[in-house]
């Protein structure tokens, strides 16, 4: 029965200097993401898939030491597309509106990025080949595949409950969300 981890990236040092695609991961975001990495079974895991951003790859590469298992860079699993932006509170603003369903001719437009995100998965299960993988991706472009796999659209709030790091488990036989963020538990 193949699965498929799904990882939100470590705790980052914020700096609204900078757009959030820049932002690296902090020491506690290191220390919780060997926690994460101890923890969990990796077993039947073939590779671990991660967005190009410095903070997930970042991740995977930690999760890779613990576990032995490859890494490898998708595009597709890359955050939502949104401006840099000065605030926390302009930041949250913004996010929680566009989760709402508000239009932001500056974010990346939800179908869009509903197809990228499903297509990155879908190439990733072809390329697991019937074995389990895993990827680190990040919170609101997680959203927005956890909101097409359950099949409604996801609130801020639910984005907010994702942890630095986080872990949901979807089994690929029945598309359903096993464990982890999203599962109900």
């Amino acid at each position: 029965m193949a699965k498929l981890f799904v990882v939100r990236h470590a705790q980052v040092t914020v700096d609204f200097s900078i757009p959030p695609s820049e932002w690296r991961i902090s020491m506690e975001g290191i220390d919780a993401t060997k926690e994460l990495a101890l923890k969990e079974s990796w077993s039947d895991v073939s590779r671990i898939y991660h967005s190009p951003e410095s903070k997930a790859m970042a991740t995977a590469e930690i999760i890779s030491e613990f576990s032995g298992i490859p890494t490898m860079c998708m595009d597709d699993l890359r955050e939502l597309h949104i401006p840099a932006i000065q605030s926390e509170y302009e930041f949250l603003r913004r996010v929680g509106e566009y989760l709402g369903g508000a239009r932001d001719p500056e974010f990346e437009d939800w179908d869009e990025a509903t197809k990228r995100i499903v297509h990155g998965v879908q190439r990733i299960v072809t390329m697991a080949n019937g074995s389990s993988a895993a990827m680190v991706s990040h919170g609101r472009i997680l959203t927005v595949l956890f909101s097409h796999i359950l099949k409604r659209r996801l609130r801020v709030d639910e984005w907010k409950s994702i942890r630095f790091p986080d872990l949901s488990v979807v089994d690929l036989d029945t598309w359903t969300v096993e464990r982890g963020f999203f599962s109900g538990t």
